[in-house]
């Protein structure tokens, strides 16, 4: 450039263009702080944070779980095992339908009552039958336990029953 000359800011550092703005170490350094406890109050404020995070995830999940094992429908295959004759239909053996439902009645310790179910016959393939089958609580106390058909086929049948 002709006639002219271009005085170099201070420090080296052109105003624009690659190089401008403050220099790497200049951005790492942290802001002086106030007051001796402004650093635990933030980490503090981080701790807090990330442990109501962390709660709110476990109680998620937990209420995942039990929703999920809380289900009382259930599907089960009609085979040779598992299948009888009730009237002359194909129905699911009384030993399954107690067995099922005995182990999703009391799946976790805050979900329905420990009982031990007996059925009295089979439960009939055929949408809406109903079956009662009888739970027994560990302190002798009995309950009716209504068991439902909600959709059945040739090879399976889909049934629930009420807590």
């Amino acid at each position: 450039m002709i006639g002219r000359t271009v005085e170099e800011p201070a420090l080296g550092r052109w105003p624009f263009g690659r190089g401008a703005g403050p220099s790497r170490k200049e951005r790492l350094e942290p802001l002086p702080l106030r007051f001796p406890f402004e650093e635990y109050a933030m980490l503090s404020k981080k701790f807090v944070v990330g442990a109501i995070g962390g709660a709110t995830a476990v109680v998620a999940v937990g209420g995942l779980g039990t929703y999920l094992l809380s289900g009382t429908e259930s599907t089960t295959g009609l085979d040779q095992y598992n299948t009888v004759l009730v009237d002359g239909h194909k129905a699911l053996a009384a030993s399954i339908v107690a067995g099922r439902t005995e182990s999703k009645y009391h799946p976790l310790p805050w979900i329905g009552t420990d009982v031990s179910v007996s059925c009295p016959g089979g439960l009939k393939a055929v949408a809406g039958a109903t079956l009662t089958c009888v739970g027994e609580e560990s302190g002798g106390r009995t309950i009716d336990i209504p068991v439902t058909v909600v959709k059945a086929s040739a090879h399976s049948v889909t049934w629930k029953f009420e807590r």
